[in-house]
């Protein structure tokens, strides 16, 4: 559909996507004109596409309005869900979001929610196996207040694996294959706990990865234990993300990788899409893209919402 509205200079085949489709917007104008595309062509008021990973103000690493998404996904018809960082290790840190805030996070939501309905609200929960209990808490006391809550590792040794000059750091000290290994046991961890919905970027170790230099043995190393996880994602009855941002990093690729995706939707694995948008100008470019990867999945029946969105839309339609 995306590449038939006029406006896409080129099309080509990519590994960056399951579909196999990359799109380059041809002028400034471009935005606008996918705007209006999407507002003629959509056959219902219901949303067909959902991106489920939106950092907004109330982020450290965000200055966006929830208003301001809510707009411009109500115009292309996306439902979205805003899932800010929670981070219980960093609750010290002035800009961190931490539960004194989330009166005034819920006021918000509530407001915009009733002006855009398709619209749901969860929290990006990075887990520590050592706040283990702590986290399982925190969980139980807000689960009323949360649509969903997605599961993550930012982390090791609180040193941000997101951050270049930390996971620098991490490098020099204990090396990548540590680093992976200790990750990906991170994230297994995460995923037993049984406190999320769903994993986001569940191989977000990668990120930066092509950074610094490693060996056939790393790689081989990634594959397998993402494989891994994918599955026992599938055997928890926990979502697996298709995180967007790899895109715009090293990496150079979505998380998890397309060829990891298709060979866990042939073992049943369910996802969701969240392009972990930090700007409204993230969110809007990767829009057509969005899209294809929720008509893609919904193809191979692999695409699966949180249960209390999913009834909360069954809901709405009644």
């Amino acid at each position: 559909m995306i590449k038939n509205c006029g406006i896409i200079q080129e099309v080509k085949l990519t590994s960056y996507a399951p579909n196999g489709f990359e799109y380059y917007i041809n002028d400034e104008n471009a935005l606008s004109q996918l705007l209006h595309f999407f507002r003629d062509h959509r056959m219902t008021n219901t949303p067909s596409s959902y991106d489920l990973h939106l950092h907004t103000e109330f982020s450290p690493d965000s200055s966006t309005p929830l208003e301001a998404y809510a707009r411009c996904a109500n115009q292309l018809a996306i439902h979205i869900g805003f899932l800010d960082h929670f981070e219980l290790a960093f609750l010290d840190r002035i800009d961190y979001l931490n539960p004194n805030r989330f009166p005034r996070l819920l006021e918000e939501y509530d407001r915009v929610h009733s002006q855009y309905p398709y619209t749901s609200l969860g929290l990006e929960v990075d887990y520590y196996t050592d706040l283990a209990p702590q986290l399982a808490e925190f969980c139980d006391d807000y689960k009323k207040d949360f649509d969903y809550f997605i599961g993550v590792v930012h982390t090791i040794d609180r040193l941000a694996l997101t951050i270049v000059e930390e996971m620098e750091e991490l490098v020099k000290t204990i090396g990548l294959r540590e680093i992976l290994e200790r990750y990906f046991d991170e994230v297994e961890s995460a995923i037993r706990s049984q406190l999320f919905s769903g994993i986001a970027h569940i191989d977000g170790v990668m990120r930066f990865l092509p950074l610094f230099p490693g060996s056939p043995e790393v790689n081989s190393l990634w594959k397998q234990r993402t494989k891994e996880l994918g599955l026992l994602c599938q055997e928890q009855g926990v979502l697996i993300e298709v995180n967007l941002r790899g895109l715009n990093h090293p990496w150079g690729r979505m998380h998890p990788d397309p060829q990891i995706i298709d060979e866990l939707i042939l073992s049943g694995a369910k996802f969701f899409v969240g392009s972990d948008s930090h700007s409204l100008k993230d969110f809007e470019n990767t829009a057509p893209q969005l899209c294809q990867l929720n008509a893609y999945l919904a193809e191979k029946q692999a695409l699966r919402l949180p249960e209390s969105i999913q009834s909360s839309i069954l809901h709405s339609e009644k």
